[in-house]
């Protein structure tokens, strides 16, 4: 008996290992009330919006998150229309429903088996450190759930017929000036919106997608890496998904900053020039 306890206790002590030491992510409550689909959307190029905006720098931890959100009620193709169906649950394959990722990149879900509850958001997290092994370059991904509908289970690809665009994942060699570290803080307490600029060292055109909570007047700031203000571009934030293109091609290759100041709130990241 004692020995089989003991048995018993090691086996729920791997298991706490095991499921414990997966690196989960938080889903975006932001996208609680939007349709069935995964958030954000494949990069769509025409709006500038969407897509995996942080680049996988060789050798280094990278992290990037997704939110799943699986609606009570879907609508799906049927003939020359579409009709709206029950919707139970999506499930991802826990080893291959991400296609393409570089080597030493994996994903992981929340919840643990990648079964997302109707009514409930998911999410799946990029995660790990791309090996030597990866050559820089782009990398296109393609993301596939099961949908279990009142009408049986339905394969759906991210991108897709549904969800058109594209996911990639640019990766860049450990030297690149896009890889290096910066002191600049990347967001401040209280600031009511998420924000990112891509591409990364950028050329020409430096695109912000901003995902506000609330609308309000802003200002885009651009400054060198000491502070100095280059550029002020105010700008008109709608609650929600915004895309801001700021031509660049009159800056010179290095690292600057762009500083959004949205009411009290400021928050500000580094980008690179190179050309």
């Amino acid at each position: 008996m004692k020995t089989r306890l003991i048995f018993l206790f090691c086996a729920c002590f791997q298991m706490y290992n095991i499921y414990g030491q997966n690196p989960l992510c938080v889903p975006d409550t932001l996208y609680k009330d939007s349709i069935a689909g995964i958030y954000p959307r494949p990069y769509n190029d025409s709006t500038k919006t969407g897509g995996i905006s942080k680049p996988v720098c060789i050798n280094q931890d990278y992290e990037f998150p997704l939110t799943v959100r699986v609606p009570d009620m879907i609508a799906v193709p049927f003939g020359t229309s579409t009709i709206v169906v029950a919707l139970e649950s999506a499930t991802l394959d826990p080893n291959n429903a991400v296609i393409g990722l570089p080597k030493g990149i994996q994903y992981f879900c929340n919840p643990p088996g990648c079964t997302m509850a109707k009514n409930v958001l998911g999410c799946i997290v990029l995660k790990g450190k791309a090996t030597t092994e990866n050559t820089p370059g782009v990398y296109g991904l393609v993301i596939n759930l099961k949908l279990v509908t009142s009408i049986g289970t339905l394969d759906v690809s991210f991108p897709g017929p549904f969800f058109p665009g594209i996911y990639f994942m640019n990766v860049l060699a450990a030297n690149n000036a896009g890889c290096a570290t910066s002191p600049v803080v990347e967001a401040s307490a209280g600031f009511e919106s998420r924000h990112f600029a891509f591409p990364n060292p950028a050329k020409d055109l430096l695109n912000i997608q901003v995902l506000a909570m609330e609308s309000g007047e802003a200002d885009i700031l651009l400054q060198d890496i000491s502070g100095k203000n280059l550029k002020t571009i105010p700008i008109r934030l709608n609650r929600g998904d915004n895309a801001i293109s700021i031509p660049v091609q009159d800056l010179n290759n290095g690292s600057y900053v762009y500083t959004l100041k949205l009411g009290k709130s400021v928050s500000s990241k580094r980008f690179v020039i190179l050309k």
